[in-house]
C-alpha cells in the first residue's frame, strides 16, 4: 500500500482525529498515520531509515496512551462542572461539516502554495510524485485547522503532530542528512513530553480565577 493509496488513507486519518472527540480514536488514528507515512517515506529514503522514523512515532503514540490513562481519558477536568461539559467539548461554534469544510479549502490552498512556490524556489520540487505533495500539503493544513479550532491541549497538539508530520515529508523530499532525520526525531517527542505536560496540568490543576 504505497501511492496515492498510502497518501489518501494519511489524509483520511487527519480527518478522522479532527472530527472525532474520543481519544482513543485519536491514539489508533495517529498510530495509523505514522504507519502510512513510512510506506510514503520508503519513496525517498531506505526502508531502514523509513522504519526508524515510523517507531519514533509509535513511541509518540505510546506517550499520549500513558497520558491518556493517567488523566482517565478525557475525564472533564476539575475546574469544570458536568453542566459546563458540552460547551468545553463543543466551544468552537462550527459544526463537524463546517469544520471539514474549511479543512478542505485550506487543503486546496495548502496545495496550490506549494506547487506556486515551489516551481519558484526549487524547481526539483515539481519531480516529486502528486501524491506525495498531496500528503504533505494535506497533513499541514489539517494540522494548522486542529491547532486553530481548538483550545485544549489534547487536541490542540495532535494538530501539532500532524504539521510536523507534513512539513517531515517536504524535508525528506529535500535533505536527506542524517541531521534531519535527528532534527525531526527530537521535534517529534519534544512534542510529545511538551503536550503530556500540558494534558496532565490541565486535566489536574484548575485554572485560576481571573
Amino acid at each position: 500500500m504505497q501511492g496515492y493509496p498510502a497518501a489518501l488513507g494519511v489524509l483520511a486519518t487527519a480527518v478522522i482525529i479532527i472530527l472525532v472527540w474520543e481519544w482513543r480514536v485519536h491514539i489508533v488514528s495517529l498510530a495509523v498515520q505514522y504507519l502510512l507515512l513510512g510506506l510514503l517515506i520508503m519513496d525517498v529514503l531506505a526502508p531502514q531509515l523509513a522504519a526508524l522514523i515510523v517507531l519514533v512515532g509509535l513511541f509518540v503514540c505510546l506517550i499520549l496512551t500513558v497520558t491518556a490513562g493517567q488523566v482517565n481519558w478525557d475525564r472533564s477536568p476539575v475546574d469544570v462542572r458536568p453542566e459546563e461539559e458540552v460547551a468545553r467539548r463543543w466551544g468552537i461554534p462550527v459544526s463537524g461539516l463546517v469544520r471539514f469544510a474549511v479543512a478542505l479549502l485550506m487543503l486546496v490552498g495548502a496545495w496550490f502554495a506549494w506547487l506556486v512556490i515551489g516551481w519558484l524556489a526549487d524547481p526539483s520540487l515539481a519531480e516529486l510524485p502528486a501524491y506525495f505533495e498531496l500528503a504533505a500539503m494535506g497533513l499541514i493544513a489539517f494540522g494548522l485547522l486542529a491547532f486553530v479550532i481548538n483550545s485544549e491541549p489534547w487536541r490542540m497538539g495532535l494538530g501539532v503532530f500532524m504539521f510536523l508530520s507534513g512539513v517531515e515529508l517536504y524535508l525528506m523530499a529535500i535533505n536527506l542528512s542524517t541531521a534531519v532525520l535527528v532534527g525531526v526525531a527530537v521535534l517529534n517527542l519534544g512534542s510529545a513530553v511538551l503536550v503530556s505536560y500540558l494534558v496532565q496540568r490541565r486535566y489536574a490543576f484548575p485554572f485560576a480565577a481571573g
